[in-house]
C-alpha cells in the first residue's frame, strides 16, 4: 500500500506542475500575444485594403489620362499646337465632374504648357519646376509597346505651394500607331483632400489628411496612419484613420473569459485524468515482476547464455536480473547478425566484381573491331567516376554504380557499325556519318532487352545530346539530358582527343581543353565541365607526388 501511495501522490504532482507551468505561461505570453496579433491583424487588414483603394483610384485616374492622352485627334492637335482642340478636351471637360481634377496641364515635348487649368491661384508659377520633373521623366522614356494598356504612366503625390496633389502624367501618344515619337505630355491631379474623398466609400472607418511631417501615434499597439511620400521621397503628410476599438476591446474580453473557463477544465480533467492513471500505473506495476517472470520461464530452445534461478517473490527483486539476461542474449545475436552482414556484403563485392568482367567482355568485342579504342570505355568510365563523386558530394543526386557501367557500354552500340566506317582513315561520308550517329540509339535498343539496364539505357541513348540541344538523336538539352549522360559527354570527348584515330594523332591534353572550353555552354554543360577540370588538377598533383616518390 505505500508503494502504491507513492506512485499516486507522484503520478498527481508530474500532472499538476505542467498544468501550472502552462497557466503562468498563458497568463504571461499568450494573453498579451493574442492581443497584439487581433489587433495587428486587423489594422494590417485595414491597411491592405487602404493601400488597394489607392492603387485603385490612381488606376482609374491612369485610365483617364491614356484616354484623353494616347488619342490620333490629341496628337495631331499637340502637334499642330491646335489649342482650340486641345483646350476643348482637356480643360473644357476634365475639371467637371466626374472628373473632378484640379489640375489640368498639358506639355509640348519641348515643355511649353499649351492648355492649363487649375482652382488654385500661383500654382503655374510656384509649382513648374517640380511638374517639370515628372513631365521629363515621361518624355525620356522610349514608348514601344503596341497595346495601350502597357504604356507607363508617372503617377505619385506632389507637393505644390503647401498644397498636397495625387497625379498622374502621361505621354501624348497616337493610338493608330504608338511607336511614332512623343508629341507631348498631359498632367492631371487631384487635391488630396478630393482624393480623400474618394477613398472614404470604401473605409468603415473615418480617414483624413494630415499635412505634418510627423504624426504622433496613441499609446497602443494600432498603427493608425500611413505615410505619403512625393516623387524624391519626401514626406508631404500622412493619412490618419480613426479605428473603432471597442469591437476589438470586447473581443479580447470574451477570449480571457473563454480561456480562463478552459484552463480550469483542463486543470479539473486533467487530475482526474492523473489520478486514473495513478491507479492504473500502480495496478500495471505490481504485475511487472508476474509477467517478467512467466515470458522468461517461457523460453525455449538454443540460448547463449544458461539462465539464471528465478524465484517468484512479487516485489521487483528479479526484474533487474530478467532484464540483464534478456540484453545479453540481445547483444549476443546483433554480434551475430553484424557477422551475416559481413559475409554477404563479401558476396555482394565478389558477384558485383564478376558483373564488371562480363561488362568489360563485352567492351572488348567492341575494342577488337575498333582497335584505336582500346582502353577507352576504360578512361571513360574512370573520368566519369571521379566526376560523379564530386558531383555528388555536392549534393547532386547520383548512383555512382549505373554512371560507371553506364561509361563502360556507352559505345556499345558501334558493335553493328562496319568496321569499314569505324576505321576509316579518311573524312567519312554524310551517309558514313549517319551511321555512326546511330550508335547511340543501337546501344540504347540493345541494353532494351536487359531489365537491368532500364537506367542505363536511358544514360546511353543521350550521352550524345548537347547542352544546348544541337546534339543526336533526339536533339534534347539543358537538365532535359540525365546529368550522367552529361557527366559522359565530356569525358568521352576530352578521351577521343587525346588519343590516336585513324584520321588524326592524338592532340595534347592542354590542346583538347583549349578545344573543348570554346564548347561549354553549348556542348557541355558548365557546372560538370568545371568539376571536370578539378578531376585533371587533382590526376596532375597526384602524378607529380608519384614521381617524386619514385625518384
Amino acid at each position: 500500500m505505500e508503494l502504491r501511495f507513492k506512485i499516486l501522490v507522484l503520478t498527481l504532482i508530474v500532472a499538476f506542475l505542467p498544468s501550472t507551468i502552462v497557466a503562468v505561461y498563458v497568463m504571461n505570453n499568450i494573453i498579451p500575444q493574442y492581443e497584439k496579433i487581433t489587433y495587428d491583424y486587423f489594422v494590417n487588414k485595414q491597411q491592405q485594403t487602404l493601400e488597394r483603394i489607392i492603387q485603385k483610384i490612381f488606376d482609374d485616374m491612369e485610365n483617364i489620362s491614356k484616354e484623353y492622352a494616347i488619342w490620333n485627334e490629341l496628337y495631331r492637335a499637340v502637334i499642330k499646337n491646335d489649342k482650340e482642340t486641345i483646350n476643348f478636351y482637356w480643360t473644357s471637360w476634365l475639371y467637371q465632374k466626374p472628373y473632378s481634377f484640379s489640375l489640368i496641364i498639358g506639355f509640348s515635348k519641348e515643355g511649353n504648357i499649351i492648355s492649363y487649368y487649375s482652382n488654385y491661384k500661383g500654382i503655374r508659377n510656384t509649382g513648374q519646376v517640380v511638374i517639370s520633373k515628372v513631365f521629363k521623366k515621361v518624355i525620356s522614356k522610349v514608348y514601344s509597346e503596341n497595346d495601350i494598356n502597357l504604356i507607363p504612366v508617372e503617377r505619385g503625390f506632389l507637393k505644390i505651394n503647401g498644397k498636397v496633389f495625387a497625379f498622374v502624367c502621361c505621354p501624348v501618344l497616337d493610338d493608330k500607331d504608338l511607336t511614332k515619337p512623343i508629341a507631348g505630355a498631359l498632367f492631371l491631379a487631384r487635391d488630396v483632400d478630393e482624393f480623400v474623398s474618394l477613398i472614404q466609400p470604401y473605409m468603415v472607418d473615418r480617414i483624413y489628411f494630415v499635412d505634418k511631417t510627423n504624426v504622433s501615434s496613441k499609446e497602443n499597439l494600432l498603427k493608425n496612419h500611413v505615410d505619403l511620400f512625393d516623387i524624391e521621397g519626401y514626406k508631404v503628410g500622412t493619412l490618419v484613420i480613426d479605428y473603432n476599438e471597442r469591437t476589438l476591446l470586447n473581443i479580447k474580453r470574451h477570449f480571457e473569459k473563454l480561456l480562463i473557463i478552459t484552463f480550469l477544465f483542463l486543470m479539473v480533467f486533467t487530475l482526474l485524468i492523473a489520478f486514473l492513471s495513478g491507479v492504473y500505473l500502480t495496478k500495471r506495476i505490481v504485475q511487472l515482476e508476474d509477467y517478467a517472470i512467466s515470458l522468461f520461464s517461457g523460453i525455449n530452445g538454443d540460448v547463449t547464455f544458461p539462465k539464471p534461478n528465478i524465484r517468484k517473490e512479487g516485489k521487483f527483486k528479479n526484474v533487474e536480473l530478467v532484464l540483464e539476461y534478456f540484453s545479453n542474449e540481445i547483444k549476443s545475436k546483433i554480434s551475430l547478425l553484424k557477422q551475416q552482414d559481413k559475409l554477404l556484403k563479401e558476396l555482394f563485392e565478389k558477384e558485383k566484381r564478376n558483373f564488371e568482367g562480363a561488362i568489360k567482355l563485352l567492351i572488348s568485342i567492341i575494342e577488337m573491331k575498333d582497335p584505336y579504342t582500346k582502353g577507352h570505355a576504360e578512361r571513360v568510365m574512370r573520368y566519369s567516376k571521379k566526376i560523379g563523386e564530386k558531383l555528388s558530394s555536392k549534393g547532386h543526386k547520383i548512383d555512382l554504380f549505373d554512371l560507371e557501367i553506364a561509361a563502360y557500354l556507352h559505345d556499345i552500340g558501334k558493335i553493328v557499325i562496319p568496321e569499314s566506317i569505324l576505321n576509316k582513315p579518311g573524312k567519312l561520308t554524310q551517309e558514313e556519318y549517319s551511321i555512326v550517329k546511330r550508335h547511340s540509339l543501337d546501344g540504347y535498343n540493345i541494353l532494351s532487352n536487359i531489365e537491368y539496364f532500364d537506367n542505363i539505357k536511358e544514360i546511353v541513348l543521350y550521352h550524345h545530346e548537347n547542352f544546348d540541344g544541337s546534339g543526336y538523336p533526339l536533339g534534347i538539352k539543358g537538365d532535359k539530358i540525365p546529368l550522367e549522360s552529361r557527366i559522359i559527354s565530356i569525358a568521352d570527348v576530352f578521351d577521343a582527343l587525346t588519343t590516336d584515330r585513324p584520321y588524326r594523332k592524338a592532340f595534347s591534353e592542354e590542346q583538347a581543353l583549349e578545344i573543348m572550353k570554346e564548347d561549354v555552354g553549348k556542348k557541355f554543360d558548365p557546372e560538370v565541365f568545371e568539376e571536370f577540370l578539378g578531376v585533371l588538377k587533382e590526376e596532375k598533383i597526384s602524378k607529380i607526388v608519384e614521381m617524386k616518390i619514385d625518384g
